[in-house]
């Protein structure tokens, strides 16, 4: 048995219970937008969209990227009572900042609602106050959340894990459907529902890890960690900015209609992200675990190649019928999202590969140049918002956050190379990404406004040609035959 198959293997395992966990979590949000878009306008969602802009900044701030310091001394250090006082460490300063910038939000939240209703029409004002201050609990226990299952992936127990995430998305859509569809809350209830859900898988989480930790704020253990952490902050403040400025965009230069209908095609999108978020959830300490082993280099490219394959037909999968389900699950006002969402799922979709190229970066220690290559991204994605929103709205602000992702990848293959050399298969999998997106878009665009079901065999001869196209120009022997062991091990074949 090989070195990259056993990798494999384990990876696939934690991947498996990470993936169900991600599913839930990100479940919420798919489900949510038939119930979402029967009761609320696009503008209504447009609110909703915003408010969630605003909450994940403060997350970002809040956190400050320091679960990657944990994760990384959590391995470095070898002594269990080392390790434990890592991990109090982590979660001290998680709960103090946490809480301090949950009350930030709650005082200042007339201020940026004042900022949320920036745009160039004049339309209606809308009061997002309320919305904030429930958030700001939503945000503090959805730190804390965070910070237990960070603990439970570090101790590589997924379905612990899992539980979690259950407990969180049962509480969650229960509320949702008792606040939105019965009792008819409004918008509040989506922010009441979410807090809900968050307190208790944090409740859960907590449960399992109390033992697993020793609270401490040891100068000797947090400022390294902070120093590890901190040179990526920047690089995760302008990710946010990759993603959420072109909501910012849109706002400004559009209104909330255009809002909610890019809302929608994100949230679609959003479903090929579930594999990509569960493969990083194993991935990652996984990397980290392996990068003192001698074929490390040989694994991380064997990892890259079965992702880039796999993923690629899982990209195919929804650009081909993207049309078909929005245009069944949604209101007419929001069926224009499937052209919107080709280029997002493209985005997703390099996001991951990105999180394998980098690895170069981190496993060297110099995490300096993961902002540096994030400047790219930034770059690109507010150039080209500023450019396109005002032209095609919506779209334009998908295919800025696309063109953005590309451009990142670009950085992080040619500086990772630099600080730790794997021979991944890059080029073809740009070719493959760019063809997939480009393709998609121009039968969609042929195909808007046709019959479902003719609609729909046309997808399917579309997926069925592309995905054999895309076997013979993604596989390469090596990885085939790693893929054929796995799936042999586990009597599947």
């Amino acid at each position: 048995m090989t070195g990259s198959f056993r990798a494999l293997r384990e990876l696939s395992s934690h991947s498996f219970g990470y993936g169900l966990s991600t599913i839930l979590s990100r479940l919420v949000g798919f489900l949510s937008v038939p119930i979402l878009s029967y009761y609320f306008r696009p503008e209504e969602y447009g609110v909703i969209s915003m408010v969630q802009v605003a909450l994940s900044l403060a997350v970002i701030v809040a956190g400050m990227n320091i679960g990657s310091g944990v994760s990384f001394y959590f391995f470095h250090h070898d002594s269990k009572d080392t390790k434990k006082m890592v991990l109090g460490s982590g979660l001290l300063y998680v709960f103090l900042a946490g809480g301090a910038i949950a009350a930030c939000l709650f005082f200042i939240s007339p201020f940026l609602s004042e900022l949320l209703n920036l745009r160039i029409s004049q339309g209606g004002f809308h009061s997002f106050v309320p919305y904030l201050r429930i958030g700001s609990f939503y945000l503090f226990f959805g730190i804390l959340m965070t910070a237990v299952q960070s603990i439970l992936r570090l101790h590589k127990e997924p379905y612990k894990y899992l539980v979690c995430e259950l407990a969180s998305f049962s509480v969650n859509m229960i509320f949702l459907l008792l606040l939105i569809c019965f009792w008819e809350v409004g918008i509040e209830g989506v922010f009441w529902a979410r807090a809900a859900g968050v307190l208790v898988g944090f409740l859960v989480g907590f449960f399992y890890v109390r033992e697993r930790f020793e609270l401490s704020l040891s100068s000797g253990l947090l400022i390294p960690i902070l120093a590890y952490s901190l040179p990526q902050f920047p690089a995760a403040l302008m990710g946010w900015a990759q993603t959420q400025s072109s909501r910012l965009f849109i706002n400004y230069f559009t209104d909330l209609h255009q809002q909610g209908v890019f809302a929608v095609a994100f949230a679609f999108a959003s479903v090929l992200s579930l594999g990509n978020a569960a493969f990083r959830l194993a991935y990652d300490p996984f990397a980290l675990s392996i990068m003192k082993t001698p074929n490390a280099k040989k694994t991380y490219a064997d990892v890259y190649s079965a992702y880039v394959l796999l993923f690629g037909i899982l990209l195919l999968c929804f650009t081909c019928f993207a049309q078909c389900a929005i245009n069944f699950l949604t209101p007419r006002e929001y069926h224009d999202a499937h052209l919107i969402s080709y280029f997002l799922a493209g985005c997703f979709f390099m996001t991951g590969c990105n999180n394998i190229l980098g690895t170069g970066i981190w496993v060297s220690g110099k995490t300096i140049y993961s902002s540096y290559c994030q400047v790219f991204n930034f770059i690109t994605v507010i150039g080209c918002s500023i450019l396109l929103i005002p032209v095609l709205k919506g779209l334009g602000a998908a295919i800025a956050l696309f063109g953005g992702s590309v451009l990142h990848s670009m950085a992080l293959f040619v500086v990772s190379g630099k600080l730790y050399k794997v021979e991944y298969r890059y080029f073809r999998s740009l070719f493959f990404v760019g063809s997939a997106v480009f393709f998609s878009f121009a039968f969609g665009s042929l195909n808007s406004g046709g019959q479902p079901w003719p609609a729909f065999l046309h997808s399917l001869l579309l997926f069925l040609l592309l995905s054999f196209l895309s076997y013979l120009l993604l596989a390469p022997r090596g990885t085939l035959k790693l893929m054929k062991n796995f799936l042999y091990s586990k009597g599947w074949v």
